[in-house]
């Protein structure tokens, strides 16, 4: 397998590109780097460029950062988890001193020979054709996500004609959808407009890039952080969730979704109707029923199921839906009980995912009063992964979950006999 220098050689020659042309490129997008810097990668002399760069570097040459990184079956989605582990390994080795790296290499070839692998020969990279042409839903889609974010940002067509350079991207064109701008190009609009926050950045680019189709998600009536978020969540292999107010929005039934955002109000949804955003929670519903593997780990708090937002019936309904969730092999579902908790965390709703892609970090979401804040910094990620791991050992079990939730059900049930 041919390593990232190697293939950053190569996608730098094919595309026709110098280190100057690209440092200036991802410079220009918001993404300082310096010509020597990509010289240092090229030749193997920085082996742990950052997740941010590795995105940038990809979207500019036109491959995937799977391909990039060395990860020969990301393109077709089938990520193997040796190769992952070999890759981890690779990266984690930046930073030995030389003679530390000799060893390794030594230790690797010892293993190789063990396997009868040394005699295997490496097959040269092949880089992947540049992208196709977006079709008409993509470049639609993308757009009215750059609409949008200009007008967010409060700024004209003139003025980012005049930030980007005369002739550079026609504006009207690519908001109407009539032309496809450039990866390089959206990278540059985004600096332009503000949008630092590495996940709805990269969810903008996975449509200049044309790396997915057009999803229920991309419609221009959701706010782009909440598409970010949808994204996100239907790429997670792994879902963690805490909530304490409500009844998790993927285990709601529609008649209580209704009610709770009757009470909390659709604007957190970035709707103008509580039907509008209702319809976004059922296909978030949908779209996590249809994902196959999708793991989902929830911690609710026990006022969660005394909580009254809606009918008794309405509300014994949604009992028995958590209580069938429950029982499904890929749902683990937890209640913080009422007396004496061992454990509370300071702080509201929030949620982790996590992905199958080994050079993908987890990413925490802060569910807030207004709007949800993404979180990638790796410290403040772990702070969320420490509370969820401290609720998992002090929660209800899964057997203890099921007596919770049949003794509120049965409490409701009493009480609507009277």
């Amino acid at each position: 397998m041919a390593n990232f220098a190697e293939r950053l050689d190569l996608a730098l020659t094919k595309r026709g590109f110098t280190g100057a042309q690209v440092a200036s490129a991802l410079t220009e997008a918001g993404i300082p780097i310096t010509r020597a810097y990509v010289s240092q990668l090229r030749t193997g002399k920085q082996t742990n460029p950052t997740l941010q760069v590795l995105r940038a570097l990809a979207s500019c040459l036109q491959v995937s950062v799977g391909w990039l990184v060395g990860d020969e079956h990301y393109e077709s989605g089938a990520v193997e988890d040796l190769q992952l582990r070999a890759a981890s390994i690779g990266l984690s080795a930046s930073g030995l001193s030389e003679g530390s790296l000799s060893v390794l290499r030594g230790v690797v070839e010892l293993a190789r020979r063990a396997e009868d692998l040394s005699g295997e020969p490496e097959p040269a990279p092949e880089i992947p054709d540049a992208a196709t042409p977006l079709n008409g839903s993509q470049r639609r889609a993308l757009g009215k996500r750059l609409y949008g974010l200009r007008a967010g940002a409060q700024l004209s067509v003139e003025q980012v004609e005049v930030a980007l350079g005369k002739g550079a991207a026609a504006i009207p064109a690519i908001e109407e959808g009539r032309i496809a701008p450039a990866p390089i190009t959206v990278e540059r609009l985004l600096g332009l407009y503000g949008v630092a926050a590495p996940p709805i950045r990269e969810y903008v680019l996975s449509l200049a890039r044309g790396e997915r189709e057009t999803a229920w998600y991309d419609a221009q009536s959701v706010p782009v952080w909440l598409s970010a978020a949808y994204a996100l969540e239907q790429r997670a292999t792994v879902i963690r969730t805490y909530h304490t107010q409500f009844v998790p929005p993927m285990l709601q039934t529609e008649d209580y979704a209704r009610a709770a955002l009757t009470v909390t109000g659709p604007a957190t949804l970035g709707q103008s109707s509580v039907e509008e955003a209702l319809a976004l929670v059922m296909a978030r519903q949908e779209a996590l029923a249809a994902a196959s593997g999708t793991v989902l780990w929830a911690v609710i708090d026990e006022a969660v199921l005394l909580r009254s937002i809606v009918g008794p019936h309405v509300q014994l309904r949604q009992l028995d839906l958590l209580i069938d969730h429950a029982k499904r092999p890929n749902v683990s579902l937890h209640v913080v009980p009422l007396d004496d908790p061992a454990y509370v965390p300071r702080t509201g709703p929030f949620t982790l995912w996590r992905f199958a892609e080994a050079f993908e970090p987890d990413v925490a979401c802060a569910h807030g009063i207004e709007s949800d804040e993404l979180i990638t910094d790796a410290a403040e990620v772990e702070t969320y992964h420490q509370a969820f791991t401290k609720l998992s050992v002090t929660t209800t079990t899964r057997e203890e979950t099921y007596e919770v939730l049949e003794f509120h059900r049965e409490r409701l049930s009493r009480s609507i006999g009277k």
